[in-house]
């Protein structure tokens, strides 16, 4: 028997949206935390900056297995007390990140802090659940703000702690900001019921079936897994290129184009309201049209300031409305089985961005910004053949096989 969640409202309160959106930021900020503190770390470490790379995609491998072993756990328990234990763990985590004493301690607690940083994903399924089907869309675009804040924001606040105070009080900071999280939340977040009446075994292995079936969530994964690398390879190698000729800058400035970054955040309301109107498919081609030209511009555009800022506004504002386009499409396949699909798709999402974030740092030490740019037009474009599939109809397959065997 399955029991849905809390009374669903036709309009959700601005101010639970609000709260959303911001314990998302917050908590989705701390996988990003690291991309502007590698150049310290190695620096702590004594170790190379390539090197001290693959912090950044063991954090987002680690939100990614957070994915699949624990959002799907919002379809069998109620949410707030997840969403409150799961707050607990990241402020553990984080004192231990703060506490490292060598680049193994720093891995394995950034593995981990990716593990235990998924409650983004388990209030966003809660947020769908409690809106109404007429403005989905809207909610869904309203909360991503929050998200996209988180992901940028988190670049200029280590930033400029980093650069001021040393990257160990980035960790320090954050989990102070989280524990108010966890009184905010135990005093606003409505309750919940648990869905599926089932074991966590069933509940995991209900998964594979549940991906093979639905044909839409493929697709989903796929194109938001390939627009998330090209994402993340832009993210992860330009702490490099703003430490290189012409502009020599520090890992604060990283953040200060991570804040004009933030401003796409909020094109994903209206995404969403296109979504609404539109539908997903027509607004999910749009954004990979925008990320793609902003990287073709970046070719050259990226060794002049200002043409970076407008890139990475872009390629922003492509990327974060895109994944409103695909999560719309996901929760449209069933409510009951909400946090599952949402579990696959951000499982395959940050699966895209760790394999971003590796495959830029590659493209980087070879062939430089460059490499980094044509390796992200590839990922687009295949992004692009994932939402654009030949639709060849029955009539013109049948012909063509009656012809082929005329001809024999």
């Amino acid at each position: 028997m399955i029991v849905k969640d809390s009374k669903k409202t036709s309009d959700l309160s601005k101010g639970l949206v609000l709260l959303m959106a911001t314990v998302c930021g917050f908590t989705v900020a701390n996988v990003y935390l690291n991309q502007t503190l590698l150049v310290s770390m190695s620096a702590s470490f004594h170790v190379s900056a390539a090197s001290i790379g693959i912090i950044a995609t063991l954090a987002q491998v680690g939100y990614a297995l957070g994915n699949l072993l624990i959002v799907p756990l919002g379809d069998i328990f109620e949410r707030k007390k997840l969403i409150l234990f799961l707050l607990f763990a990241i402020c553990i985590v984080l004192t231990l990140n703060a506490l490292s004493v060598n680049k193994t301690w720093v891995m394995i607690t950034s593995l981990a802090l990716g593990i235990v940083t998924v409650v983004p994903q388990i209030i966003v399924p809660l947020a769908a659940n409690i809106a109404s089907d007429h403005n989905r869309g809207k909610v869904l675009g309203n909360v991503a703000i929050g998200l996209v804040c988180g992901i940028l924001g988190a670049r200029l606040a280590s930033g400029f702690i980093d650069v001021h105070f040393g990257w160990r009080m980035v960790y320090w900071t954050s989990a102070v900001a989280t524990l108010f999280m966890i009184l905010l939340v135990y005093v606003y977040f409505p309750r919940s019921k648990g869905g599926n009446a089932t074991s966590y075994k069933h509940l995991l292995m209900s998964l594979r079936p549940l991906f093979i079936k639905e044909r839409a969530l493929q697709k989903a994964c796929v194109s938001q897994g390939m627009m998330f690398a090209s994402f993340s390879a832009f993210w992860t190698t330009l702490v490099f290129l703003l430490h290189t000729h012409p502009y020599s800058y520090g890992s604060d400035m990283v953040g200060v184009i991570g804040l004009v970054g933030i401003a796409g955040a909020f094109a994903t309301p209206i995404i969403g309201r296109l979504i609404d109107t539109k539908g997903a498919k027509f607004a999910s081609l749009l954004c990979m049209s925008v990320s793609l030209l902003a990287f073709i511009g970046l070719i050259r555009g990226g060794y002049w300031l200002p043409g970076l800022i407008i890139g990475a506004l872009f390629i922003t504002i492509g990327t974060q409305a895109n994944q409103v386009a695909c999560q719309f499409t996901v929760f449209q396949l069933g409510e009951e089985k909400r946090s599952r699909l949402n579990g696959l798709y951000m499982v395959s999402t940050f699966l895209g961005g760790s394999l971003g974030s590796y495959v830029g740092l590659l493209a980087w030490s070879k062939w430089e910004w460059h490499g980094v740019c044509a390796i992200a037009i590839l990922m687009i474009a295949i992004s692009c053949c994932s939402v654009i599939p030949l639709n060849i109809p029955k009539e013109t397959i049948g012909n063509f096989k009656n012809k082929k065997g005329s001809n024999m």
